[in-house]
């Protein structure tokens, strides 16, 4: 039996391990974050260069074809940048952690022949397209590099890189500079890129802007293919400031930037790989990305938690890129006060539309 003095110890040395242990994975958490950033600015730098030359850029597009095509469009593309840049983020991990390389996944093969969405950003390569209130329809500034990270027993994104290669041009050289953004959700800890720059401003409005966070008018992100019925609810609900943009991770970032209070889409064309990043940076700021058919099928009066994406199963019954499909379409958001009362309208808005159909 052991005395008191002796399981009080035994305790506290379980406890001190525990910390330590706790301690390590944090450590080992930085790291990993720490090559993502230096291996999403390699991947930058790759997408700038094969953009200088525009007749041997050409030769470096090739179409998508078979289960590598995304439907949503009638002719799909990657091109030479899209392969190195996801070989370099797994040979660069690989190389710093070994036995992860194996487990990064991403939309491209690595096959390339010459016989996305951004990726057709990328290939017109517009650099004179005007922003709308910050947000830019078309353009290389929709081009970003995502890079996600989840927890293979959860399926919760962990920490997300979103690199925005060609952020902004120099008029006079014509050159591009890029911007990083990053997050991390982890074990209670929540740290992302955008907390030195908000948190002044933050500590001396909260209060004031939780009082008045239901009442002002919304804004959101769309892609141009949305369905009408959902303009229309839109339009509803946001007025005026519905924006347009090409790229589902660009669309995500014009939330984490604040350009958006939501990003929706209805469609299930967008992937994993086009949402974890972005979803790990919202956790980190307080907001996420939800299942959107699934929102609109509860009721927000409910209380219960938000179908959040996940990313560790496949889609039963799918093939090719669908078994990574974000099926039911999805929300991203930055506040969940925002959300609920967001999804409330939409759903107020969307009844009389689906009586109508």
């Amino acid at each position: 039996m052991l005395t008191g003095q002796a399981k009080q110890e035994r305790e506290e040395t379980t406890e001190s391990q525990r910390v330590g242990e706790a301690e390590e994975k944090a450590l080992e958490m930085s790291d990993i974050l720490l090559e993502l950033l230096r291996v999403s600015e390699k991947a930058a730098n790759i997408a700038r260069a094969c953009r200088q030359q525009e007749a041997l850029f050409q030769l470096l597009i090739e179409e998508k074809k078979g289960a590598e095509k995304n439907k949503k469009f009638a002719a799909d593309f990657k091109t030479l940048a899209d392969v190195l840049v996801q070989e370099v983020i797994k040979q660069n991990m690989e190389n710093k952690f070994p036995g992860l390389g194996k487990k990064v996944f991403g939309e491209e093969s690595n096959e390339f022949t010459n016989d996305l969405d951004s990726t057709y950003q990328y290939i017109k390569g517009s650099a004179n397209v005007k922003s709308n209130q910050g947000v830019f329809p078309s353009g290389l500034q929709c081009v970003t590099i995502l890079i996600g990270v989840y927890d293979l027993q959860t399926g919760l994104p962990l920490m997300g890189v979103i690199n925005q290669p060609f952020a902004s041009q120099n008029l006079t050289t014509l050159r591009w500079t890029g911007q990083c953004y990053w997050g991390l959700s982890y074990m209670g800890n929540n740290i992302h890129s955008l907390q030195l720059a908000i948190s002044k401003s933050n500590s001396e409005t909260q209060t004031e802007n939780s009082d008045r966070e239901s009442s002002n008018p919304f804004s959101a992100v769309i892609s141009t293919s949305e369905k009408d019925t959902i303009k229309t609810a839109l339009s509803d609900v946001c007025g005026g400031s519905v924006f347009p943009a090409a790229g589902a991770g660009y669309k995500s970032l014009c939330v984490v930037q604040g350009l958006a209070d939501i990003y929706i889409f209805s469609e299930d064309t967008t992937y994993k790989w086009d949402s974890c990043a972005a979803h790990a940076i919202l956790r980190a700021m307080g907001g996420g990305i939800v299942d959107m058919k699934e929102c609109l099928e509860r009721s927000p009066d409910t209380g219960l938690d938000l179908p959040q994406l996940l990313y560790h199963v496949e889609n039963k019954g799918a093939s090719g890129v669908d078994l990574w499909a974000n099926k039911g379409g999805l929300i991203a958001y930055r506040s969940r006060n925002r959300l609920d009362t967001f999804l409330s309208r939409l759903i107020q808005s969307l009844g009389p539309l689906k009586t109508q159909t």
